[in-house]
């Protein structure tokens, strides 16, 4: 009867680790794949939503560009940020008009590359130009960041004349007006003349902090701004005046108030 009791009692205890033994390996095969599905997933999750922060930030990314000849072997890439966000620009590229040779400006070619440029700034990029300028040929220009986006120069195609001049294919001008204003709201009343007859006004309310004005004008040459303060369109204070040569986009006419 004492052996038949002890007999059963190894029994149960044989089960009891049989049991234990079963769990122990069942934690030590799901806990550890139960992990690595969680950093699986978690790894996902970030991976979505840096891509959606990245797809957002490349959407929001705006670069205007205008390409001028500066010499018969250089050639200047004027470039504004007009995005809320800093872009990084990476390379430019030079392909001529039938698209059968193209040229990449790099940081192996080019010292000014890659270009951080923080919002709402302006750069100009000189290219060199002796290994590519022929006469007669146009080229095409493109500025592409970090981010894949590619933007064309407004001035596009570029033509190197067989008079040894350069030529865009824009007869498009734009003089842009920027304000800093350090008075709160502020109203401004702003003008453009230049000696052959044109002219153009706009009144403008409610500036705080910076504000762009861009004029279309129908050529290079000289003008004339005035910027004035006004109140409910009455003028006030001093009138600040500008006289601008027209040439190539190099630099914002900027009208301080303080």
């Amino acid at each position: 009867m004492r052996l038949l009791s002890f007999r059963r009692r190894r029994r149960g205890v044989a089960s009891v680790l049989g049991i234990l033994i079963m769990v122990g390996i069942l934690i030590t095969s799901i806990l550890p794949t139960f992990i690595y599905v969680n950093e699986v997933s978690n790894y996902y999750d970030r991976t979505v939503v840096d891509l959606k922060i990245t797809d957002n930030e490349r959407s929001l990314e705006n670069l205007e560009v205008y390409a001028y000849g500066y010499t018969e072997y250089e050639v200047d890439v004027f470039i504004i940020n007009r995005a809320p966000l800093a872009t990084n620009i990476t390379r430019i590229w030079v392909m001529n008009s039938t698209l059968q040779d193209a040229w990449i400006f790099t940081s192996t070619n080019s010292s000014d590359l890659p270009l951080y440029l923080v919002a709402a700034n302006q750069t100009t990029l000189r290219l060199n130009f002796t290994c590519i300028s022929v006469e007669g040929i146009s080229y095409i220009i493109e500025v592409t960041t970090d981010r894949g986006n590619k933007f064309s120069s407004n001035t596009n195609p570029l033509t190197f004349t067989l008079g040894g001049e350069w030529q865009t294919g824009t007869s498009e001008f734009k003089i842009q007006v920027l304000i800093l204003s350090k008075q709160g709201s502020d109203d401004y009343r702003i003008e453009i003349h230049d000696l052959g007859g044109y002219s153009d006004n706009v009144d403008v309310s409610g500036v705080q902090g910076q504000f762009f004005y861009i004029f279309d004008v129908p050529q290079a040459g000289e003008y004339n701004i005035t910027v004035q303060d006004t109140k409910h369109g009455i003028p006030v204070g001093n009138v600040t005046t500008v006289d601008l040569t027209w040439l190539r986009p190099t630099a914002f006419i900027q009208f301080d108030d303080s």
